[in-house]
């Protein structure tokens, strides 16, 4: 040790708070230290600063008082300028202590008073706590695999060893209990053998739930029965089969097969006619306002196409409102059609559709 140095520095020691960011590194972590430098033969000595808690073993030193070289390497004989000085420790720097690089944070305040006495400003104290990155984890659900039902299977994947059971609306299952709407329908297919094939799908509005089935025929070679057992299906952009999506004239995608929908019983008119919310084309109230401001063309219609009977039947109906420009589907054409032919016919006279698109017709019927 030079012993002017000591003489004019003593034990003085210039000392910095510094930060190892290990977190690149597997298990790694963020670890606190000082440094102090001291000024009488420039050898340095690093501590540890230990929090309570920390779960690290409380050792004292983590470098011993010494020659500290740029390099990371240990050498005999080296040039005092591959060392440390203090004139290289600053605020915002790093040191890099045998391949651990550390910041200076922040510094005391004699360290600072030694740096303006040599005519050099440090900078303000940086935060000591460094933020950490955080790791954004995407929940991927599996696919359904086809086991039990789908709402089951979602629950395995929350979490819990023991999943309760999925909640089920059980206000809906009490209204809509025993509510079944039941269609007939067709496979819409480019196979010739499919043509003819017909089906039933049960649409049970209790927990909308789907099921299948199509009737044996005769000398067919398809045996028919169950198609698809009652279970909930999906659109193709994911978004569950409703009420509302059960209409005449609809095409609904079930497993890869497509069934245009053709009729339904009395039961399922009766029950759609009377949640006119659900299904808005069975509701005749709105059916009435564009059916009302066509009258006279429906008359200039009759008038052009009167064959001596007077009389119309659903697909005449369809004829006259597609001839008159009224866009109606299927399914509001039967609810306008049920309007008229309440005692099931078949068949109308012109008056009583003339009747009911008028004012005082659809008071009456109302």
């Amino acid at each position: 040790t030079d012993r002017g140095m000591f003489l004019e520095n003593g034990t003085d020691a210039l000392c910095f708070q510094v930060v190892w960011d290990d977190r690149q590194r597997l298990y790694g972590d963020i670890q606190y230290f000082r440094l102090f430098y001291y000024l009488a033969d420039d050898t340095i000595e690093i501590l540890r600063t230990h929090n309570k808690n920390d779960g690290r073993h409380s050792f004292t030193k983590l470098l011993k008082r010494s020659k500290l070289p740029k390099n990371g390497k240990l050498s005999t004989v080296s040039d005092p300028s591959d060392n440390y000085l203090w004139q290289d420790l600053k605020i915002g720097g790093t040191v890099n202590v045998f391949n651990r690089v550390m910041i200076i944070a922040r510094c005391d305040a004699f360290t600072r008073q030694h740096y303006l006495s040599k005519g050099i400003v440090l900078k303000e104290d940086m935060p000591l706590m460094v933020p950490e990155k955080k790791v954004e984890l995407k929940r991927v659900i599996p696919p359904y695999n086809g086991f039990g039902s789908e709402e089951d299977s979602l629950r395995s994947c929350m979490g819990s060893l023991n999943p309760p059971p999925p909640k089920k609306d059980l206000q809906k299952m009490r209204d809509k209990n025993g509510l079944i709407l039941c269609f007939n329908a067709q496979l819409v297919s480019d196979k010739p053998y499919d043509a003819d094939r017909r089906f039933v799908i049960q649409f049970f509005m209790e927990d909308d739930t789907i099921a299948i089935r199509e009737p044996p025929v005769q000398n067919s070679g398809i045996m028919g029965g169950s198609f698809l057992r009652r279970q909930s299906m999906k659109h193709a952009d994911g978004t569950a089969y409703a009420a509302k999506d059960m209409y005449v004239g609809n095409i609904v995608d079930i497993v890869g097969h497509k069934f245009l929908l053709l009729n339904a019983d009395e039961c399922t008119y009766r029950i759609m006619e009377c949640d006119d919310r659900t299904f808005p084309f069975s509701n005749y109230t709105r059916l009435h306002e564009p059916l009302a401001s066509k009258i006279e063309d429906i008359k200039k219609y009759f008038i052009a196409n009167y064959d001596g009977n007077g009389e119309l039947d659903l697909e005449g109906l369809a004829k006259c409102c597609d001839s008159i420009g009224l866009e109606f589907n299927k399914q509001e054409l039967i609810t306008v059609w049920r309007q008229t032919d309440r005692k099931g016919k078949g068949r109308i006279a012109f008056k009583k559709l003339l009747n009911l698109a008028s004012e005082e017709g659809f008071s009456t019927q109302r």
